[in-house]
């Protein structure tokens, strides 16, 4: 008698201790990460008009992700960005989009805005794929380094993006 209570008492303390673990993993899966990368592109502008009152152009870059972090979060990735300027005297407004491509070929969607006077833009994360699927989140990024574009119509820099995101399961 006193073994079946025993044993029964060990099995709902097992159970128990096996639905904590099960419940630490599931929010360690969905907690809250940072993310510190430095992206070096090259991109190339396609103008709709150009005056003196407004300019107003597309661009397309790629380049490549490394990891500031600890963690190595999208390292390596590769990517690519598409977007509109516009510029109306001293004022620039951005918006576009951003996919960070890891080797696995798993990618996350960023919006990235920028308005009149931001010294940094502001980046949301819309969707991602495969581990990435589920993820929100968002950030910021700002402009590091500008070198002398090696051919007309093109520029080459690199952005630093900070922020945070979470992907549930």
């Amino acid at each position: 008698m006193y073994y079946k209570k025993g044993v029964i008492g060990f099995a709902i303390i097992l159970c128990i201790c096996v639905v904590i673990g099960l419940s630490t993993l599931t929010l360690a899966q969905s907690a809250e990460q940072t993310y510190d990368v430095d992206a070096c592109v090259s991109m190339e502008f396609s103008p709709l008009v150009r005056s003196q009152e407004i300019t107003i152009l597309t661009w397309d870059a790629k380049g490549i992700m490394r990891s500031n972090s600890e963690s190595k979060v999208f390292d390596n990735c590769t990517v690519h960005t598409l977007g509109v300027m516009q510029i109306e005297g001293k004022n620039t407004t951005l918006y576009g989009h951003m996919k960070y491509l890891d080797r696995e070929g798993d990618y996350v969607i960023f919006r990235y805005t920028q308005n009149p006077g931001e010294k940094a833009a502001t980046t949301t994360i819309l969707a991602g794929t495969g581990k990435y699927k589920g993820i929100t989140g968002g950030g910021k990024a700002v402009r590091i380094a500008m070198g002398k574009p090696v051919v007309e119509g093109t520029i080459q820099f690199c952005n630093n993006h900070k922020g945070t995101f979470m992907v549930s399961k």
